[in-house]
């Protein structure tokens, strides 16, 4: 679950005006995001770190406010449909990905494979738009979906114009097993990374989203600042880096500019 202590973008919070308990009771919430199963009471408390006593009280609040739902026979909680008026409430303020559906939607059925709209929060990136791919070994990126921004090529793109101190401060903030993913590169190779995403206008890299997985994302700008990234995620069996880069990237670069404002 991505931490709720933004590394990467924030500053620590002013302990004057920040509410525990309210943070408390979100993190309840986020751990659905990588949960597909119902949790029970304990798994709640094991996973926030917070004792039963009170992950039960944050539970019980968020059922009676109707956010989660109880299954009867089980005793498990998962999220109630109530959160879906939150999405809403994020899409109606997303005019330039509204706008961008009808392209998105196109370049999915002209490449076949998976098409996302991404946008940066906080150290992560998450998926707000997705078209699945045409194929069965299509990559499956839900909407909702999370992944560290310095791993991926969409947070690459996002991140290619951040100071190299926010970048090596969210470098040195990864999990071990996700720094990993970088190799022995330097912290100046890393940061060299999201330069050239740059420079070049896009990123294209392997294995971040599956094991045989090919992702290639493309910055979308408003009057030139960076706000989100088109992503098409492939794998090695129909597409490698050349092909990729030869026959999406150009697609791909083609819907960024037109869903650029």
């Amino acid at each position: 679950m991505a931490s709720s202590k933004q590394t990467g973008s924030q500053s620590e919070p002013d302990a004057r005006l920040f509410i525990a308990s309210l943070e408390k009771g979100m993190r309840v919430l986020e751990l659905f995001n990588e949960q597909a199963a119902p949790l029970s009471i304990g798994d709640i408390a094991d996973s926030t770190e917070m004792g039963r006593s009170a992950a039960q009280r944050y539970v019980y609040t968020l059922h009676q406010l109707g956010y989660l739902t109880k299954d009867a026979e089980s005793k498990r909680y998962f999220p109630a449909l109530k959160l879906l008026g939150l999405v809403r409430g994020i899409h109606r303020h997303r005019s330039q990905m509204d706008l961008a559906y009808p392209l998105l939607q196109a370049l999915a059925a002209e490449t076949l494979e998976t098409v996302s709209w991404v946008e940066l929060d906080g150290d992560d990136v998450v998926v707000l738009q997705n078209f699945a791919g045409a194929h069965v070994t299509a990559v499956n990126l839900p909407v909702g979906s999370r992944f560290p921004a310095l791993t991926s090529s969409s947070g690459q793109v996002l991140l290619s114009q951040a100071p190299a101190s926010q970048l090596v401060a969210m470098y040195q903030a990864l999990a071990p097993e996700v720094r990993a993913r970088f190799g022995s590169r330097s912290e100046a190779e890393v940061v060299a990374i999201f330069r050239k995403a740059g420079k070049d206008g896009y990123s294209l890299t392997e294995k971040n989203f599956a094991e045989d997985g090919i992702s290639v994302s493309v910055p979308v700008t408003d009057a030139g600042r960076i706000v989100a990234a088109i992503n098409v995620s492939t794998v090695r069996t129909r597409f490698d880096l050349a092909k990729a880069r030869k026959a999406i990237l150009p697609l791909l670069e083609q819907t960024a500019r037109e869903a650029s404002i």
